[in-house]
């Protein structure tokens, strides 16, 4: 259900220190936080931030509109909230896929397509990142979103410092740029077509990476 796999937020203090009026401290309050979140992030992601209302939000979630209210004081934070928790997802899915680099045996090939993969499926699954991606004029994390980026664009560049000795610094910087930034685009743009060709747009954009980076790595 989308409401089990909206709980428990590593998030919480980052959403508390922006959005929310009262942070839930009890089991009892953590549930139905986490009922609100849920129903708030499939809402968004399936009718859209406008059609979204705080009273459909608490009927959603199976709570009061008082107890939305108790939370958050309006409708933007509710999103804000969200998307925090969207940014924190796919944060998680960059620091596994750089886990897997990290050991090894790790292959560079099998590398680009595990990254890939991992984030199609939290971009295609997770409720939260969907409702951001239905939303992107909204997402109003946008330095965290930055940072996120860099951090993987730096790790990037560190690996081709392994996998290519013949790059200068500069070039590790270009290129592991581009690589992450196409990556991001087409994953963005891919949501928004019909499953079948999202399927065939990431197949050709791992084709597409591998014979542009083939060159440089042997």
């Amino acid at each position: 259900m989308v409401v089990d796999r909206m709980r428990g937020f590593p998030q919480l203090r980052q959403v508390a220190g922006s959005s929310l009026r009262t942070s839930p401290t009890q089991e009892r309050s953590r549930r139905r936080y986490g009922s609100i979140l849920a129903a708030a992030a499939d809402s968004f992601a399936t009718v859209g931030y406008e059609a979204t209302t705080m009273e459909a939000i608490a009927s959603a979630g199976s709570t009061s509109i008082g107890s939305v209210y108790r939370f958050f004081p309006n409708k933007p934070a509710v999103f804000r909230a969200v998307a925090i928790v969207a940014l924190g997802r796919i944060e998680a899915e960059v620091a596994a896929v750089l886990e897997l680099a990290s050991k090894p045996s790790a292959n560079w090939q099998t590398l680009l397509d595990t990254a890939i993969d991992r984030l199609a499926l939290v971009h295609r699954e997770d409720p939260a990142v969907r409702a951001v991606l239905a939303n992107l004029q909204l997402v109003a994390q946008p330095g965290r979103d930055e940072q996120l980026t860099r951090q993987f664009i730096a790790a990037t560049a560190g690996l081709f410092t392994v996998w290519v000795g013949s790059m200068s610094e500069r070039e590790r910087e270009v290129v592991a740029t581009l690589v992450v930034q196409t990556i991001t685009g087409i994953l963005v743009l891919a949501q928004r077509e019909s499953p079948a060709l999202a399927e065939a747009m990431l197949a050709q954009l791992k084709l597409m990476l591998r014979r542009y980076l083939e060159p440089w790595i042997v």
